[in-house]
């Protein structure tokens, strides 16, 4: 009896054990009478030996009828360690696989009630570069004092250049970092300086974010996953966003003004 709550204390059934005591006792027996020497019910002794087998404490020989051998206990003890080692590594896996998925939602439902703060409000999503590029021109209507626009080819500039003359003539200061890598640049980068606006040639050869902050308060914004290409197709691109948030312009506004420092002038 104190061998069996043993065995049953480290993991296995009441029947896995009386089984494989039986098994000790007597070498090479048959299903059957593994049945009667250890008392467990004909139908469930097949299933038992199949589960001690696999958790390392008995060997299946070949052979008809099939018969059965016990592995020496220690033998038995390291090959069922190894058994539930392996199982609690497939688990740890799992669990962590099934924790990723929602990590990131908990990490914003733990911080939100710390932070005061929702995410939401501090970005607003926008779904492609057709919806930023019309919060873009929305900002750029409403401004007073400066834009500021980094990007690299401003391909776009079409889609935003009334905005961008109205503003002038409102007497708002523009600046344009941006690169001059192509024909098509180079007469954009002068349509700019002819409307009036500061164009510098930006110190990067390619920089991954482009946007446009307005007053030092809005801020729109997205960042590239690939350098940009003079093509019909846009690379890729993480999600755009919008914010007002004023620790997140003040990062963009900074090396906005570092890079500004360190461009030349387009003549």
């Amino acid at each position: 009896m104190e061998f069996l709550e043993k065995l049953k204390s480290i993991g296995l059934t009441e029947y896995e054990a009386k089984a494989y005591l039986a098994l000790l006792n007597r070498a090479e027996l048959t299903a059957e009478e593994v049945s009667v020497a250890s008392e467990v019910p004909l139908p469930r002794v097949y299933g038992v030996l199949e589960q001690l087998a696999e958790k390392g404490f008995i060997r299946i020989l070949p052979g008809r009828p099939r018969k059965f051998e016990a592995f020496p206990p220690k033998k038995a003890f390291e090959q069922y360690v190894k058994f539930r080692e392996k199982l609690m590594a497939e688990e740890i896996k799992r669990m962590e696989e099934v924790f990723s998925d929602v990590e990131r939602s908990l990490e914003e439902i733990y911080w939100r009630t710390r932070l005061k703060i929702k995410p939401e409000e501090l970005l607003e999503p926008l779904s492609d570069l057709y919806e930023m590029e019309v919060k873009t021109r929305h900002i750029i209507s409403e401004a007073r004092e400066e834009i500021l626009i980094f990007t690299e080819l401003f391909s776009w500039f079409p889609r935003v250049v009334r905005e961008i003359r109205s503003a002038i003539e409102r007497g708002v200061r523009v600046r344009v970092l941006m690169c001059t890598s192509t024909v098509k640049a180079i007469n954009i980068a002068r349509q700019l300086r002819e409307m009036g606006v500061e164009v510098r040639e930006a110190p990067e050869s390619w920089y991954p974010t482009r946007g446009t902050i307005v007053d030092k308060r809005k801020l729109v914004f997205l960042i590239w996953a690939a350098e940009e290409e003079e093509r019909y197709w846009y690379p890729t691109l993480y999600r755009p966003h919008y914010t007002e948030n004023k620790g997140l312009i003040r990062v963009f506004l900074d090396a906005f003004e570092r890079r500004w420092s360190l461009a030349k002038p387009i003549s």
